[in-house]
């Protein structure tokens, strides 16, 4: 994956290119990229939480499968 920063205004925006939902802006490049980085990490904590919450559901459909022998 390639970063892309460029001027934007009155600061700097920086994405990640091919990903619609990774950017961020900055009044310099380097705050962009610091946004950027925390952006990705709030996504893939988000990203974390759905599959934790996915393993619960489908640990509760095993146990219910089990529940009736199914």
């Amino acid at each position: 994956m390639k970063i892309l920063v460029k001027e934007d205004g009155d600061g700097f925006l920086a994405r990640v290119r091919g990903s619609q939902n990774l950017f961020a802006f900055g009044t310099t490049q380097k705050r962009a990229l610091n946004e950027l980085s925390n952006i990705i990490d709030m996504m893939m904590d988000f990203h974390l939480e759905q599959i934790e919450q996915e393993r619960h559901a489908k640990q509760a459909l095993l146990n219910e499968r089990g529940a009736y022998g199914v």
